[in-house]
């Protein structure tokens, strides 16, 4: 069984299950290996992102939902008390120190990723940002991960794609590639990762096409629908735009696994 209920996956009973709820209301499921999700950033990110975007549909055409200002210390905590392992929550350069403070002992870094095609300044009356930041914590323990005392911050390919992986009917989407180093530099074959931000499903398509199991919460009934039909897709070997386009695969021939 592929796809099922948060307690399927938990029991090993199914592989990912992406929840349509608002995380601030339910439990977050304990016992996961990792937690690896991104927030939305502060408020003047998204409210910056609106006054840039508006149209017809009005200033909230582009980022529909509001910053975390002030709730970094609970989100940081319940992906610790939840997480056996790794916490990686991508941010602001400006929240890293209260995700920091949020972690206390459990804080092991901060770093940063370096994104290929940032979107320029729209106001022009400063430079453009071209890092975010991630926040990296560990629950007490041994650490290990996949690349030993390399130095970690993922830069992608020279140039970015703008495909649908990159920006699937989503204002903020991380790109795959960068989901993908992720998960395989944190978490290991057949582990289960959470993602309580999931939005429309990077996390999980990577933990899917690196042999992890995902477990998503989204609050936002839409995107949650375009993360299981991209999930769905995955598993049959297509992206969503061939899923869409009724695309057969191989395991269509062969049988779903």
């Amino acid at each position: 069984m592929a796809e099922g209920a948060i307690e399927d996956v938990l029991a090993g009973r199914a592989t990912w299950c992406v929840v349509c709820a608002d995380n601030r209301d339910v439990p977050w499921p304990h016992g996961v290996d990792h937690v690896i999700s991104d927030p939305p950033f502060t408020q003047s990110v998204s409210d910056n992102a609106r006054a840039a975007n508006t149209g017809e549909a009005g200033a909230h055409a582009f980022i529909t939902f509001d910053g975390v200002d002030g709730m970094e210390p609970a989100i940081m905590s319940r992906a610790i008390d939840a997480a056996r392992r790794w916490v990686l929550l991508f941010c602001a350069l400006e929240q890293l120190g209260d995700y920091k403070r949020a972690a206390g002992e459990a804080w092991v870094r901060a770093t940063a990723w370096y994104r290929t095609n940032p979107a320029p300044q729209f106001t022009g009356d400063r430079p453009g940002q071209r890092y975010e930041g991630i926040a990296l914590a560990h629950r007490k323990g041994k650490k290990i991960w996949a690349r030993g005392g390399e130095c970690w911050a993922p830069s992608g390919p020279t140039i970015n794609s703008t495909g649908e992986h990159d920006r699937p009917d989503h204002p903020t989407p991380k790109p795959l590639w960068l989901m993908q180093d992720c998960v395989e530099a944190f978490t290991d074959p057949g582990e289960l990762v959470l993602d309580p931000f999931a939005g429309s499903g990077t996390t999980g398509v990577a933990c899917l096409r690196l042999g992890r199991r995902f477990i998503g919460i989204e609050r936002d009934e839409r995107y949650a629908g375009i993360a299981r039909e991209r999930l769905r897709a995955e598993e049959r070997g297509l992206s969503l735009r061939e899923a869409r386009a009724g695309q057969s695969s191989i395991f269509d021939v062969l049988g779903a696994p």
